[in-house]
């Protein structure tokens, strides 16, 4: 099978489900040579994988490394420290895990397998042969029913609960928090800085069901110092000073989550020059990501409208002249509450859509031309672009958002070609 004909299966694999505990002990249970850590959320989840992944590899580490989803290749999701799984490798692994899924379910392999659920597989096999330390695992949509849930996690973080998915997770706060709470393993640890007291009830039951130690974290005393487009710079509790890359002042939030994470696990390694130094070399494509200045143009993959509200206070400390939104919607978002929270922020706003799950521009747009703000329609995402740089004038800033979808397809075609901007990152 060759690599194009492997994606399109694994693609295409939207079975029942597969016996994920039979899988991994014909593999020899390769998730138990590892010590691992599993973070779930609405938001922020995997800023905290980043932070947590750089924090244990500069303690001097091997670490895994599994998130999702990805924004260009799906090599993106599985890493064994700043490297991402090669495509020979996961191709092989791919071959690896299904021959054992045809092992079991023969002909029928396709009626039970699930794309998650094979790269979930495939990821822990991988660390596995890596050797490596530790495994930082990013849930999937929940983590009560999601493939990730074979994992026993010694450290779960919480980031937040708010109302998405509500098809697959439910309808208010205290069914998602139901689902999302589920992160915590029997007899571990779960650090959370959720406040709302509907998803508190849930995750203090989830915890007390298995016997497992609650941390609530309080960051009411976290500061900010600075906030610049060269990053930032915060004091929480005893730390003073500490500073990351990433831009958004909710990213705060996620390295202090980080931060208490890392401080539970019990490595001698993980030393305060560990900690500050993973923080400052963090990357997270996609997330406020600035590709360029003069003008300034970012990428942030707000998907929901709490992710949209959040985008939007990030950008009120920042600099910068007029705000060209370029604005897609994947389906089954509440595209009218998203819309709510960035159209007004912006000067202008070009609608296009991601090739996959992207919703129609002119619906969108007909959302959009209440508010009043001038509006440009394009399907093409590498058009939108175009139409913005012909637009912005120098510390404009041109903001691609609403789908970490549309926000792949940008970065891979921006990465493809040249550009007169003054400083490319």
């Amino acid at each position: 099978m060759t690599y194009e004909a492997m994606l399109q299966k694994l693609y295409n694999l939207k079975g029942t489900g597969l016996d994920l505990e039979r899988i991994l002990g014909l593999l020899g249970n390769p998730h138990k040579s590892f010590r691992t850590i599993r973070v779930a959320g609405t938001n922020g989840k995997g800023s905290v994988c980043a932070f947590l992944a750089q924090i244990l590899q500069e303690a001097g580490l091997r670490i895994g490394l599994f998130t999702s989803p990805h924004l260009v290749h799906p090599e993106e999701r599985i890493r064994v420290n700043d490297r991402e799984i090669s495509c020979e490798e996961f191709h092989a692994q791919f071959a690896r895990i299904w021959a054992v899924i045809e092992e079991i379910y023969g002909a029928e392999s396709e009626k039970y397998a699930r794309f998650f659920e094979v790269l979930t597989l495939m990821a822990l096999d991988y660390f596995h042969k890596e050797q490596v330390d530790w495994a930082v695992i990013e849930c999937g949509v929940g983590a009560r029913t999601d493939a990730t849930r074979v994992i026993s996690a010694e450290v779960s973080v919480l980031t937040n609960v708010e109302l998405d998915h509500k098809d697959s997770l439910g309808q208010t706060i205290t069914q998602i928090a139901y689902q999302k709470a589920a992160v915590v393993s029997d007899g571990g640890t779960l650090i959370t800085a959720e406040t709302k007291p509907e998803a508190l009830a849930e995750i203090e039951r989830e915890c007390r069901l298995k016997n497992a130690r609650l941390i609530q974290l309080d960051l009411s005393g976290l500061r900010a110092k600075s906030n610049s487009w060269d990053g930032q710079c915060f004091d929480w509790q005893a730390w003073k000073g500490l500073e990351i890359s990433l831009l958004g002042g909710y990213q705060l939030q996620n390295a202090a989550l980080a931060v208490a994470a890392a401080s539970t696990l019990g490595e001698p390694a993980i030393t305060e020059s560990a900690i500050r130094a993973g923080l400052r070399k963090t990357r997270w494509p996609g997330r406020m990501e600035l590709l360029c200045k003069n003008p300034y143009v970012m990428l942030d993959g707000a998907k929901n409208p709490a992710g949209m509200r959040a985008l939007c206070t990030a950008l009120s400390p920042l600099e910068y002249k007029r705000c060209i939104v370029v604005l897609g919607i994947s389906d089954r978002k509440d595209a009218a509450a998203m819309i709510r929270e960035i159209v007004p922020k912006a000067d202008s706003v070009i609608v296009t859509r991601a090739a996959f799950r992207g919703v129609d521009p002119e619906y969108l747009a007909s959302l959009i031309r209440p508010y009043g703000v001038p509006c440009t329609v394009t399907s093409k995402p590498e058009r939108a672009i175009e139409l913005a740089l012909a637009q912005a004038h120098q510390r404009d800033l041109i903001c691609v958002t609403g789908s970490l979808f549309l926000v792949g397809e940008v970065r891979a075609w921006w990465k493809g070609q040249e550009h007169s901007c003054k400083d490319s990152h």
